[in-house]
């Protein structure tokens, strides 16, 4: 059975669910999940997998229907922004009621941060992901979103552009590996130096996103 013949994944599911549990019990400081955080680390390589193999699933079949690229970011908007947009309106109700004004300040600009889909460089901007003060900060997870969504925007362009040059898949798959290792080489050398930057920001982040995609291509060009 191909991948794109299966309209839910079953075991893309199952991964969600343990990247999840992971993250959650790391926060709650459960014996034995120490580095439950990777579990961000799934979810980037599991967006990478489905991103990759709707955009190439999408140009290869460009003869028949064309790729657009408006519609791309239009079904990831619809999938994302009605849940977050919610999110956000709840917690500043509920701010309102029991947060002091300059922590409801700081939470409107989070929130507005968050749905704007740049609050990976505003968290940045602020305390460390490990701080005791970042772990206050009731949307701090957005971060991992909005750096999904900077990969959303900017993948299409590219292996649009790969494709545009030469229509076949060993370009995007060429095109991927090289942008890969270079993103994983600026991760090494960052990380020791600027290690809130390597974590938050995209550059250093996209290689997961990537590594994903190249799982796509490996499993449909085996299938």
């Amino acid at each position: 059975m191909s991948i794109e013949s299966r309209k839910f994944r079953d075991d893309i599911n199952g991964l969600r669910a343990w990247a999840v549990i992971a993250v959650i019990f790391y926060h709650f400081g459960v014996s034995g999940f120490t580095g439950g955080f990777v579990g961000v680390d799934i979810f980037f390589a599991i967006s990478g997998f489905l991103m990759t193999g709707i955009v190439v699933s999408s140009l290869e079949t460009s003869e028949r229907s064309p790729f657009s690229i408006l519609k791309f970011y239009m079904a990831r908007a619809r999938r994302i922004l009605p849940a977050l947009i919610a999110l956000c309106a709840f917690l500043l109700i509920f701010g309102w009621w029991f947060l002091l004004p300059i922590d409801y300040k700081l939470l409107g600009t989070h929130s507005a941060f968050s749905i704007s889909f740049l609050s990976n460089i505003k968290f940045w901007g602020e305390a460390g992901y490990f701080d005791t003060q970042s772990h206050e900060k009731w949307l701090l997870h957005t971060w991992s979103l909005a750096v999904e969504w900077q990969f959303y925007l900017i993948l299409p362009l590219i292996l649009m552009a790969a494709w545009k040059v030469r229509p076949h898949r060993a370009a995007l798959t060429s095109v991927s590996i090289a942008i890969l290792v270079a993103s994983l080489a600026l991760s090494i050398v960052i990380t020791p130096l600027y290690p809130t930057a390597a974590f938050y920001l995209l550059p250093t982040r996209a290689w997961e996103m990537l590594a994903g995609g190249l799982v796509f291509y490996w499993l449909t060009e085996t299938s």
